[in-house]
Protein backbone atom coordinates (compact mmCIF):
# COMPACT_ATOMS: atom_id res chain seq x y z
CA UNK A 1 0.00 0.00 0.00
CA UNK A 2 1.31 3.45 -0.94
CA UNK A 3 2.35 5.37 2.20
CA UNK A 4 1.98 8.75 0.44
CA UNK A 5 -1.66 7.97 -0.24
CA UNK A 6 -2.16 6.94 3.38
CA UNK A 7 -0.57 10.20 4.56
CA UNK A 8 -2.92 12.16 2.33
CA UNK A 9 -5.88 10.15 3.60
CA UNK A 10 -4.78 10.77 7.21
CA UNK A 11 -4.48 14.55 6.77
CA UNK A 12 -7.86 14.80 5.02
CA UNK A 13 -9.47 12.75 7.80
CA UNK A 14 -7.92 15.00 10.45
CA UNK A 15 -8.91 18.27 8.82
CA UNK A 16 -12.23 16.95 7.40
CA UNK A 17 -11.48 19.01 4.34
CA UNK A 18 -9.59 18.35 1.11
CA UNK A 19 -8.79 22.06 0.73
CA UNK A 20 -7.28 22.32 4.23
CA UNK A 21 -5.26 19.13 3.73
CA UNK A 22 -4.12 20.45 0.37
CA UNK A 23 -2.74 23.61 2.00
CA UNK A 24 -0.99 21.67 4.77
CA UNK A 25 0.59 19.10 2.44
CA UNK A 26 1.29 21.62 -0.30
CA UNK A 27 -0.42 19.37 -2.84
CA UNK A 28 -3.13 20.49 -5.25
CA UNK A 29 -6.70 19.55 -4.42
CA UNK A 30 -7.06 17.67 -7.70
CA UNK A 31 -3.93 15.60 -6.94
CA UNK A 32 -5.23 14.81 -3.45
CA UNK A 33 -8.61 13.79 -4.82
CA UNK A 34 -6.93 11.44 -7.31
CA UNK A 35 -4.86 9.86 -4.51
CA UNK A 36 -7.98 9.18 -2.46
CA UNK A 37 -9.81 7.78 -5.50
CA UNK A 38 -6.84 5.47 -6.17
CA UNK A 39 -6.77 4.39 -2.52
CA UNK A 40 -10.50 3.66 -2.53
CA UNK A 41 -10.06 1.68 -5.74
CA UNK A 42 -7.17 -0.33 -4.23
CA UNK A 43 -9.18 -1.10 -1.09
CA UNK A 44 -12.42 -1.60 -3.01
CA UNK A 45 -14.37 0.51 -0.52
CA UNK A 46 -15.35 4.18 -0.14
CA UNK A 47 -13.43 5.98 2.62
CA UNK A 48 -15.11 9.39 2.63
CA UNK A 49 -18.58 10.77 2.25
CA UNK A 50 -18.48 14.13 0.47
CA UNK A 51 -20.83 16.87 1.61
CA UNK A 52 -21.18 20.61 1.17
CA UNK A 53 -18.90 21.58 4.09
CA UNK A 54 -16.19 19.01 3.46
CA UNK A 55 -15.84 15.26 4.00
CA UNK A 56 -16.48 12.72 6.73
CA UNK A 57 -15.26 9.17 7.14
CA UNK A 58 -17.26 6.08 6.27
CA UNK A 59 -17.21 3.13 8.66
CA UNK A 60 -14.35 1.56 6.69
CA UNK A 61 -12.66 4.94 6.60
CA UNK A 62 -12.83 5.10 10.40
CA UNK A 63 -11.20 1.66 10.64
CA UNK A 64 -8.41 2.69 8.30
CA UNK A 65 -7.92 5.99 10.14
CA UNK A 66 -7.47 4.18 13.48
CA UNK A 67 -4.89 1.87 11.92
CA UNK A 68 -2.98 4.69 10.25
CA UNK A 69 -3.07 6.68 13.51
CA UNK A 70 -1.35 3.82 15.32
CA UNK A 71 1.26 3.54 12.58
CA UNK A 72 1.81 7.29 12.64
CA UNK A 73 2.28 7.26 16.42
CA UNK A 74 4.84 4.46 16.16
CA UNK A 75 6.73 6.23 13.38
CA UNK A 76 6.67 9.51 15.30
CA UNK A 77 7.99 7.75 18.39
CA UNK A 78 10.78 6.17 16.39
CA UNK A 79 11.68 9.52 14.84
CA UNK A 80 11.74 11.09 18.31
CA UNK A 81 14.13 8.42 19.55
CA UNK A 82 16.44 9.06 16.61
CA UNK A 83 16.34 12.79 17.26
CA UNK A 84 16.85 12.29 21.00
CA UNK A 85 19.96 10.24 20.28
CA UNK A 86 21.47 13.27 18.59
CA UNK A 87 20.29 15.94 21.00
CA UNK A 88 21.35 16.99 24.47
CA UNK A 89 19.47 15.29 27.30
CA UNK A 90 17.23 17.63 29.28
CA UNK A 91 15.18 17.41 32.47
CA UNK A 92 15.23 16.01 35.98
CA UNK A 93 17.19 12.89 36.93
CA UNK A 94 16.51 11.42 40.38
CA UNK A 95 19.18 8.96 41.53
CA UNK A 96 18.63 6.58 44.45
CA UNK A 97 21.58 5.04 46.30
CA UNK A 98 22.83 4.11 49.76
CA UNK A 99 23.93 6.80 52.20
CA UNK A 100 27.52 5.58 52.25
CA UNK A 101 28.04 5.28 48.51
CA UNK A 102 26.10 8.45 47.79
CA UNK A 103 27.98 10.52 50.36
CA UNK A 104 31.55 9.38 49.78
CA UNK A 105 31.79 8.29 46.15
CA UNK A 106 28.90 9.51 44.02
CA UNK A 107 28.32 13.05 45.31
CA UNK A 108 31.94 14.19 44.81
CA UNK A 109 31.67 13.17 41.15
CA UNK A 110 28.28 14.66 40.31
CA UNK A 111 29.69 18.13 39.66
CA UNK A 112 31.68 16.67 36.77
CA UNK A 113 28.50 15.11 35.37
CA UNK A 114 26.40 18.27 35.66
CA UNK A 115 29.19 20.28 34.01
CA UNK A 116 29.04 17.88 31.06
CA UNK A 117 25.22 17.93 30.97
CA UNK A 118 24.07 21.30 32.35
CA UNK A 119 20.49 20.76 31.15
CA UNK A 120 20.03 17.75 33.45
CA UNK A 121 18.76 18.63 36.93
CA UNK A 122 20.22 15.99 39.25
CA UNK A 123 18.77 14.97 42.60
CA UNK A 124 20.53 12.30 44.69
CA UNK A 125 18.22 10.46 47.09
CA UNK A 126 20.25 8.68 49.78
CA UNK A 127 18.67 5.96 51.88
CA UNK A 128 19.76 2.53 53.09
CA UNK A 129 16.22 1.34 52.41
CA UNK A 130 15.37 0.58 48.78
CA UNK A 131 13.08 3.02 47.01
CA UNK A 132 10.48 1.49 44.71
CA UNK A 133 11.39 2.82 41.26
CA UNK A 134 7.81 2.23 40.10
CA UNK A 135 6.77 5.03 42.46
CA UNK A 136 8.68 7.49 40.23
CA UNK A 137 10.41 8.96 43.30
CA UNK A 138 13.67 7.92 41.63
CA UNK A 139 14.49 7.21 38.00
CA UNK A 140 17.63 5.10 38.46
CA UNK A 141 19.34 3.42 41.40
CA UNK A 142 22.65 1.96 42.53
CA UNK A 143 21.78 -0.97 44.80
CA UNK A 144 23.64 -3.60 46.77
CA UNK A 145 20.91 -6.20 46.33
CA UNK A 146 19.98 -7.90 43.08
CA UNK A 147 16.55 -6.68 41.91
CA UNK A 148 13.79 -9.27 41.73
CA UNK A 149 10.93 -7.22 40.24
CA UNK A 150 10.06 -8.21 36.68
CA UNK A 151 9.75 -4.63 35.43
CA UNK A 152 13.31 -3.65 36.43
CA UNK A 153 16.37 -3.74 34.20
CA UNK A 154 19.75 -4.00 35.90
CA UNK A 155 23.42 -4.23 35.09
CA UNK A 156 26.23 -5.35 37.37
CA UNK A 157 28.20 -2.36 38.59
CA UNK A 158 31.08 -2.69 41.12
CA UNK A 159 31.89 -4.88 44.11
CA UNK A 160 32.13 -3.55 47.66
CA UNK A 161 34.84 -5.26 49.72
CA UNK A 162 34.76 -4.85 53.50
CA UNK A 163 37.65 -4.91 55.97
CA UNK A 164 38.33 -3.78 59.53
CA UNK A 165 39.56 -0.21 60.01
CA UNK A 166 40.61 2.06 62.85
CA UNK A 167 42.09 5.53 63.05
CA UNK A 168 45.84 5.92 63.53
CA UNK A 169 45.23 7.87 66.78
CA UNK A 170 42.98 5.14 68.18
CA UNK A 171 45.44 2.38 67.29
CA UNK A 172 48.34 4.31 68.77
CA UNK A 173 46.40 4.69 72.00
CA UNK A 174 44.82 1.22 72.32
CA UNK A 175 47.18 -0.88 70.23
CA UNK A 176 46.95 -2.74 66.94
CA UNK A 177 45.13 -6.10 67.10
CA UNK A 178 47.45 -8.89 65.99
CA UNK A 179 44.88 -11.70 65.87
CA UNK A 180 41.15 -12.26 66.06
CA UNK A 181 41.15 -12.72 69.83
CA UNK A 182 42.63 -9.24 70.25
CA UNK A 183 39.34 -7.80 69.01
CA UNK A 184 37.91 -8.65 72.45
CA UNK A 185 40.01 -5.79 73.87
CA UNK A 186 38.78 -3.20 71.38
CA UNK A 187 35.78 -0.94 71.00
CA UNK A 188 33.71 -2.17 68.06
CA UNK A 189 31.27 0.03 66.17
CA UNK A 190 28.45 -1.75 64.37
CA UNK A 191 25.32 -1.15 62.35
CA UNK A 192 22.08 -0.42 64.21
CA UNK A 193 20.39 -3.53 65.61
CA UNK A 194 16.87 -4.36 64.45
CA UNK A 195 17.02 -1.88 61.59
CA UNK A 196 17.00 -2.70 57.88
CA UNK A 197 20.59 -2.82 56.63
CA UNK A 198 21.74 -2.32 53.05
CA UNK A 199 23.70 -5.61 53.14
CA UNK A 200 23.50 -9.00 54.85
CA UNK A 201 25.97 -10.23 57.50
CA UNK A 202 26.76 -6.60 58.28
CA UNK A 203 27.87 -7.40 61.86
CA UNK A 204 30.38 -10.09 60.86
CA UNK A 205 33.09 -8.41 62.98
CA UNK A 206 31.16 -9.38 66.15
CA UNK A 207 31.17 -13.06 65.20
CA UNK A 208 34.84 -13.48 64.28
CA UNK A 209 36.53 -16.17 66.37
CA UNK A 210 35.00 -18.94 68.42
CA UNK A 211 31.73 -20.24 67.02
CA UNK A 212 28.67 -19.30 69.05
CA UNK A 213 30.39 -16.42 70.84
CA UNK A 214 29.37 -12.93 69.81
CA UNK A 215 31.05 -9.76 70.98
CA UNK A 216 29.12 -6.73 72.15
CA UNK A 217 29.60 -3.49 70.24
CA UNK A 218 30.54 -0.25 71.97
CA UNK A 219 27.63 1.37 70.14
CA UNK A 220 25.62 1.07 66.95
CA UNK A 221 24.87 3.51 64.13
CA UNK A 222 22.18 2.93 61.50
CA UNK A 223 24.45 4.26 58.73
CA UNK A 224 27.71 2.84 57.40
CA UNK A 225 28.75 6.38 56.59
CA UNK A 226 28.02 7.34 60.21
CA UNK A 227 30.16 4.39 61.35
CA UNK A 228 33.05 5.68 59.23
CA UNK A 229 32.79 9.11 60.86
CA UNK A 230 32.91 7.51 64.31
CA UNK A 231 36.02 5.55 63.33
CA UNK A 232 37.65 8.74 62.04
CA UNK A 233 37.07 10.36 65.43
CA UNK A 234 38.86 7.49 67.19
CA UNK A 235 35.78 5.81 68.67
CA UNK A 236 36.93 2.29 67.80
CA UNK A 237 37.15 -0.31 65.02
CA UNK A 238 34.51 -1.05 62.39
CA UNK A 239 33.95 -3.04 59.24
CA UNK A 240 33.92 -0.53 56.40
CA UNK A 241 33.87 -0.83 52.60
CA UNK A 242 37.32 -0.10 51.15
CA UNK A 243 36.08 2.59 48.76
CA UNK A 244 34.82 4.63 51.71
CA UNK A 245 38.27 4.98 53.28
CA UNK A 246 40.32 5.18 50.08
CA UNK A 247 41.10 8.89 50.49
CA UNK A 248 41.49 8.79 54.29
CA UNK A 249 45.16 7.94 55.00
CA UNK A 250 44.62 8.31 58.77
CA UNK A 251 42.34 5.25 58.70
CA UNK A 252 44.33 2.02 58.92
CA UNK A 253 43.29 -1.46 57.90
CA UNK A 254 43.89 -3.97 60.69
CA UNK A 255 44.08 -7.76 60.58
CA UNK A 256 44.86 -7.48 56.85
CA UNK A 257 44.61 -11.24 56.34
CA UNK A 258 40.97 -11.23 57.43
CA UNK A 259 38.57 -10.78 54.51
CA UNK A 260 35.18 -9.33 55.24
CA UNK A 261 32.12 -9.96 53.07
CA UNK A 262 31.98 -8.52 49.56
CA UNK A 263 28.85 -7.37 47.77
CA UNK A 264 27.93 -6.98 44.13
CA UNK A 265 26.21 -3.70 43.30
CA UNK A 266 23.74 -3.09 40.48
CA UNK A 267 22.74 -0.18 38.29
CA UNK A 268 18.93 -0.37 38.11
CA UNK A 269 16.16 1.34 36.14
CA UNK A 270 12.65 0.62 34.93
CA UNK A 271 11.59 -0.72 31.53
CA UNK A 272 9.78 2.57 30.86
CA UNK A 273 13.00 4.56 31.32
CA UNK A 274 15.32 2.38 29.22
CA UNK A 275 15.44 4.61 26.12
CA UNK A 276 15.72 7.89 27.97
CA UNK A 277 18.77 9.98 27.05
CA UNK A 278 19.25 11.10 30.67
CA UNK A 279 19.59 7.47 31.70
CA UNK A 280 21.99 6.67 28.87
CA UNK A 281 24.41 9.51 29.54
CA UNK A 282 24.37 8.98 33.32
CA UNK A 283 24.94 5.24 32.95
CA UNK A 284 27.88 5.86 30.61
CA UNK A 285 29.30 8.46 32.98
CA UNK A 286 28.92 6.23 36.05
CA UNK A 287 30.59 3.20 34.50
CA UNK A 288 33.37 5.31 33.04
CA UNK A 289 34.10 6.86 36.44
CA UNK A 290 34.28 3.36 37.95
CA UNK A 291 36.38 1.77 35.20
CA UNK A 292 39.47 1.71 37.45
CA UNK A 293 37.57 0.51 40.53
CA UNK A 294 39.95 -1.50 42.71
CA UNK A 295 38.41 -1.35 46.16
Amino acid sequence: MDWDKLKSFYEIALSKSISKASAKLNISQSALSRQIQDLEYDLKTPLFIRHQKGVRLTEQGENLFNTVSQINTSVSGFEKKLIDKKTKPVGKLNISTTVGFGSTWLTPRINKFTNQYPDIEVSIIMSDEEIDLASRIADVAVRVKKPTQANLIFKKFVNFHNHIYGSSDYLQSIGIPRNINDLDKHSLICFGSGLPSPISNIDWILKLGKEGIKRKPKFRVNSIYGMSLAVEKGAGLASLPDYMVADKPHLVRVLPNIEGPSYQTYFVYTEAFKNDRRLEVFRDFLFNEAKDWHY
